[in-house]
């Protein structure tokens, strides 16, 4: 059986150099995301909230919870997103806590985003189901 040459296989990258620039500018980045998904956010929620009103829907749990809480919950998720990406650069974390600062922003800017688009439109899809099986 015949080894693989070694240049057939690329190696891992490892940690990034001391003092390189390039961890800040992600996390830069990072910072700049979770500011304006808590701005559009904070601006879209009273508009969909305006617009159930006007249509009389009932709105399903999730959706009477984020219009309950959007005031402060929004801003407080997104603003410690950015504290805890800022913290992640600055300060000496073990492996476990930076595994579970990692998981919650990574919480943040994706799951968390996707849940609240779907509490928006979820009264749309009972409103929609309800006029299909009218008929």
């Amino acid at each position: 059986m015949m080894t693989p040459s070694k240049s057939a296989f690329l190696p891992f990258p490892g940690p990034a150099r001391k003092g390189s620039r390039l961890p800040w500018y992600v996390a830069v980045i990072g910072c700049i995301y979770y500011a304006w998904l808590g701005i559009a956010f904070q601006r879209a929620i009273p508009i969909f909230s305006k617009l159930f009103i006007g249509l009389g829907v009932d709105l399903p749990l999730p959706t009477r919870i984020l219009f309950s809480t959007y005031a402060w919950f929004i801003p407080v998720l997104f603003l410690g997103a950015v504290i805890l990406t800022i913290a992640n650069q600055t300060a000496i974390f073990n492996d476990s806590q930076r595994r579970i600062a990692n998981l919650f922003l990574l919480f943040t800017g994706v799951v968390f985003p996707a849940l609240i688009v779907l509490a928006l439109y979820s009264p749309m899809f009972v409103l929609i189901y309800r006029l299909h099986s009218a008929k």
